[in-house]
């Protein structure tokens, strides 16, 4: 008997990470599973094939994915042509719609079923993209609960499989109340510019800015930068010049397991600091045309993932032109300055992981794979 096949595909951390746990879960339900494609070194540990190099796949905005075109493009073709010879028996695309989306219309027509998991931000734009998954994917597995009635006009197939953070925060520790929160006297400040290059040389330079005046002001506050281990050490050590920041190269859950406050690039990051009930500062800056493209097809009146779920400002944002140190620091300065307000946002933080609910979306989507795969 042939043994079972699924071909992944993520082309970032994030992703790589939420899909190992799938993979892992895949492999429980049936050993005999061949997970293949593209991921990086989390999925590769439980027990995945990546057939490229992770790295070049990791890049974002309309400008960089331009310039590293070619590259793109050969990888489509590669991979259609591995679907080709090897037929899997489901491909998995994991986010990274601007990529996965042509691998989804690829698959379907050499009759392959199709799993999306984490799916495109259709309510924030594009949500034309609802048709075309409604279309084309087997299955669409969304993260947040809200997003499910965006689908269900393109497909029966949909279903809220719960958030992979937490999942991963509920298997670490019980959920803090608000009069857990301690306000800091001695405040830890984490900076988490992000893991992509391009992410890292926008975001780190004001943030440590802000870090410097904060520092002047709080002389016992201590700051951490959350470094993302494949980037050149040499990249953050010069941002943080002048001060004593220290680099952190672990996972995030454990640099925000010891910080009071924060400022997080927009995205995951944002929603892993909420759930943990840390008060940060949402920044988001990135190249002129791609902020003009973002713009103009953005229908939310939020950028940070906390204030999306929770509809409301909890989270204060920075974006484009106002990612700068002295604006940073005035917002972080009002968490440390302000004991209420503090502690107001770092409850309406922690109501986040409610709104989210209790489902382990490892095992949701891994059962979703296999019953896909079985009817063949």
């Amino acid at each position: 008997m042939v043994s079972p096949s699924c071909m992944f595909i993520a082309g970032d951390p994030s992703g790589d990470h939420h899909a190992s746990a799938v993979v892992s879960r895949l492999l429980e339900i049936n050993p005999e599973y061949r997970c293949y494609g593209i991921g990086g070194p989390a999925m590769c540990s439980a027990g995945f094939e990546a057939l490229m190099p992770f790295e070049p796949f990791n890049r974002m905005g309309f400008t960089e994915v331009i310039s590293h075109l070619s590259f793109f493009l050969g990888a489509k073709r590669k991979l259609i042509d591995v679907m080709r010879k090897r037929r899997p028996d489901c491909l998995v695309c994991v986010d990274y719609s601007g990529f996965n989306i042509p691998m989804m219309k690829a698959a379907r027509a050499l009759g392959i079923p199709v799993v999306w998991y984490i799916a495109p931000m259709v309510w924030a734009w594009k949500r034309k993209r609802a048709a075309i998954l409604g279309r084309y994917a087997t299955h669409i597995c969304c993260i947040f609960p809200f997003e499910v009635p965006f689908f269900t006009p393109y497909s029966d197939s949909v279903s809220f499989v719960g958030n992979p953070l937490v999942e991963e925060l509920d298997a670490k520790e019980k959920h803090r109340s608000p009069d857990e929160i301690a306000f800091p006297r001695e405040p830890v400040l984490a900076l988490v510019p992000g893991s992509r290059a391009q992410e890292i040389s926008r975001m780190l330079p004001p943030m440590a800015g802000a870090y410097k005046l904060l520092k002047a002001k709080y002389p016992l506050c201590r700051g951490y930068v959350s470094r993302y281990g494949t980037h050149s050490e040499e990249v953050f050590r010069k941002a943080c010049e002048g001060t004593d920041l220290v680099l952190h190269t672990g996972p995030l859950g454990d640099l925000l397991s010891m910080a009071d406050l924060a400022v997080v690039t927009s995205g995951t990051a944002t929603l892993e600091t909420a759930l943990m009930g840390i008060p940060h500062v949402i920044a988001y800056r990135t190249s002129a045309v791609t902020y003009a493209l973002f713009r103009r097809f953005l229908t939310i009146s939020h950028i940070g993932l906390p204030n999306i779920v929770a509809e409301e400002s909890v989270a204060p944002e920075c974006i484009q032109q106002y990612v700068t140190e002295l604006e940073l620091s005035r917002f972080l300065e009002r968490f440390l300055s302000d004991e209420y307000y503090y502690r107001m946002t770092a409850g309406k933080l922690l109501k986040t992981r409610e709104l989210l609910g209790s489902k382990k979306p490892s095992s949701e989507v891994a059962r979703i794979v296999d019953r896909v795969v079985r009817r063949g």
